[in-house]
């Protein structure tokens, strides 16, 4: 090789090699977030909505990991050293259970300066997680098959009336098992009750996802079911014939937020992540697709706030079920309604 033809490939290189060695020079030179979310609208909304300008707002760089829920505790429990997310998205049965699992980082409410915002049943102690969501589960009931709406859970059982039960795999599923225990005298330790309820249902439909549910009532499958409210009012809107009420026994629900894994790489920035999702323009821009606030400090015209659950003693009536009790006879319970169900 040639002097000449020598330095021409050394400066090649240099050209093609430096700026592939300057580029992760400059990327680090940012903290790197690892931010679990679910996916759907959730997702679009955060990478949207929230990023650009939180990584602007706090010098670091977001990385978003869409993974489902169900897998978040056991990578956590087995992680050594390093969790593999900064901050989860939990909901609060699986927030309490990482909390007994001694996942969780400790209490960062003294350094979240929206929290003070927040209602009191959707934040630490009342719950495992910093809650920036509720939903409630409404009666949804077909206005075809009720001329007048129900009033009663017990009404899920009236002759005729093809209900939806949720698969006990989901926390909305557990939730209807203990409520229909607790219709016929059972408890959270005595689910017996609730088995030989949904027995007695007769010709019901089990649905596993929010998206079986939605379907059965699109295809008039099913008269009524326990669900999520927020979906329930979508297909009202979309001019289906869905309503959906609160029965006079109450409704049960679930919140949804945030937690930091105790062996976050970025502490900081995890906190300064959750404060953010406790805050007013995060939660509304959320509400735009009907996911109700825990900031009481978001506000909606008059037509926004009939499709949202607002105010203190709405969000406060909206129960939770017994989750120290029913979450660790999960494996039996799903063991005996594969049995009983099938799977």
């Amino acid at each position: 090789m040639t002097q000449t033809r020598r330095n021409l490939l050394l400066a090649g290189l240099a050209a093609g090699v430096a700026p592939a060695l300057a580029r992760p020079a400059i990327a680090q030179s940012r903290p790197v977030l690892r931010v679990q979310s679910i996916g759907g609208l959730v997702e679009k909304t955060i990478r949207e909505e929230v990023i650009p300008g939180f990584e602007k707002a706090n010098n670091v760089e977001v990385q978003l990991i869409v993974e489902d829920d169900v897998t978040i505790l056991p990578k956590l429990q087995v992680a050594r050293g390093r969790a593999p997310y900064d901050v989860c998205m939990m909901d609060n049965d699986k927030a309490i259970l990482g909390r007994e699992m001694e996942l969780w980082a400790p209490d960062v409410s003294s350094k979240l300066s929206n929290l003070g915002a927040i209602y009191t049943s959707c934040k630490p102690p009342a719950t495992a997680n910093y809650a920036q969501m509720i939903y409630e589960y409404g009666l949804v009931y077909s206005t075809d098959k009720f001329k007048t709406p129900p009033t009663s859970w017990n009404d899920l059982w009236a002759p005729g009336v093809v209900a939806a039960v949720p698969h006990v795999s989901q926390s909305y599923g557990l939730t209807f098992l203990y409520l229909a225990a607790t219709l016929n005298g059972g408890s959270a330790t005595n689910l017996d009750p609730g088995f030989a309820a949904i027995k007695r249902l007769g010709n019901f439909k089990i649905y596993r996802n929010v998206s079986q549910g939605l379907s059965l009532f699109q295809q008039k499958e099913a008269d009524a079911a326990l669900f999520y409210g927020h979906r329930a009012q979508q297909m009202i809107e979309a001019g289906l014939p869905v309503g959906k009420t609160v029965p006079k026994e109450g409704t049960f629900g679930q919140r949804t937020g945030a937690q930091i894994p105790k062996q976050t790489a970025n502490l900081e920035g995890a906190i300064a992540w959750v404060n953010t999702t406790l805050s007013v323009p995060y939660q509304m821009a959320f509400a735009k697709n009907l996911y109700s606030p825990t900031n009481r400090n978001c506000t909606f015209p008059a037509d926004q706030e009939k499709r949202l659950v607002l105010g203190e003693a709405h969000v406060d009536s909206i129960k939770e079920a017994p989750w120290k009790e029913l979450l660790p006879q999960r494996d039996a319970i799903l063991d005996r309604w594969t049995r009983e169900f099938g799977s």
